[in-house]
């Protein structure tokens, strides 16, 4: 799939400033011309960028890293602490959007026991491959511990660009499930992030953003590609995804494989839950009834003892467990429900969910 943004460009900006686009064969220029009747006012900078633009896996993965830690208001930003994602996001804008890598400018913050701030700027010059003059003064903050690095293009044109390019790609996404994978890549090396139990096995993982849209696109992408998310979590602004079924697909698809650290963890996580909590139905629902022996239990007591996912405990094994007659309902803690042994006597505060 080709977009051609001699079609698709932006004529006006969010405010209502003209666009003007000049279209060659290869290229498209784009301009603000200043609001008639300022004096004095002048033109914004020429951006010249491709015309034609592929959907292929570094175009929508460098989406998906824009869409996760991008700027979207002054121009085009990107920041991470990870030298690879950066590079990665620089050869999208250089091969994708057509634009010079030294166009670029550079911020770094850096913690008070960095090198000093010569030092710090050659090693990202040398990593991005930026020159040195791209980059501006060094902030210092104690409360980190690895350097973070924004590179950026400052221009309004460039921001409403990046905006149409993700709204005239989303259908086409959509439409083609293959074309998924590389986007959620992005988006998970930039905005996702891994959580393991104690014992090591992974937990869940998580796709994080305070742009509903954005959340409710991900869950048509994660559901194209047969993998179910669990509700929007509001107050912590992240999608978790639960369950063996879920990290098999993932893992299939690379989907968490962008971002070196992330990827290591993962894969750690997901061998430990590999050789702790893969059981057999009936030894899993074996473990529920010894559980429940001890007394009423809710699903999340239950997962935690097995250490199973809490979807499969509450949509598998608990249901077998009921229709087989040997569990039953007792009650509620608070919201949650309450599961003990068939021909067990419930008591008063179980009942009235104390």
């Amino acid at each position: 799939m080709i977009l051609d943004l001699a079609q698709i460009a932006p004529t006006e900006t969010s405010i209502g400033r003209r666009i003007e686009l000049t279209v060659s064969s290869n290229n498209v220029a784009m301009y603000i011309q200043p609001p008639r009747g300022w004096g004095g006012g002048r033109e914004s900078k020429k951006v010249i960028v491709n015309r034609f633009i592929q959907l292929d896996e570094l175009f929508l993965e460098g989406l998906g890293l824009w869409l996760g830690e991008g700027g979207r208001r002054k121009g085009i930003y990107f920041g991470n602490s990870s030298s690879l994602l950066l590079r990665r996001f620089l050869e999208f804008v250089e091969q994708k959007i057509g634009l010079a890598r030294e166009e670029f400018k550079a911020t770094i913050n850096a913690s008070n026991s960095s090198p000093s701030e010569g030092a710090v700027k050659e090693k990202w010059s040398k990593e991005l491959q930026l020159p040195v003059r791209n980059f501006t003064h060094i902030c210092t903050d104690p409360r980190i511990r690895k350097e973070y690095v924004q590179v950026y293009f400052n221009s309004v044109v460039l921001a409403e660009l990046m905006s149409t390019l993700y709204t005239s790609s989303k259908e086409i996404v959509l439409r083609y499930p293959k074309l998924c994978v590389p986007l959620l890549r992005g988006l998970f090396a930039a905005e996702g992030s891994v959580l393991l139990k104690k014992s090591g096995v992974l937990h869940h993982i998580t796709f994080s953003s305070k742009d509903r849209e954005l959340i409710q696109f991900l869950e048509r992408c994660l559901h194209r590609l047969g993998v179910k998310a669990s509700k929007y979590v509001i107050n912590k602004m992240n999608l978790q995804i639960y369950g063996l079924p879920n990290f098999r697909r993932i893992r299939e698809l690379n989907i968490h494989a962008l971002h070196p650290e992330k990827r290591a963890k993962f894969e750690r996580g997901f061998a430990s839950y590999k050789r702790v909590n893969v059981l057999r139905g009936e030894e899993a629902r074996a473990l529920i009834l010894e559980q429940l022996a001890s007394g009423p239990k809710t699903y999340d007591d239950l997962a935690a003892a097995l250490g199973k996912a809490r979807t499969t405990i509450q949509a598998h094994h608990v249901p077998i467990l009921e229709r087989q007659g040997l569990i039953k309902r007792a009650g509620k803690r608070g919201h949650a429900q309450l599961w003990t042994l068939a021909g067990t006597k419930v008591s008063g505060k179980c009942q009235k969910g104390r």
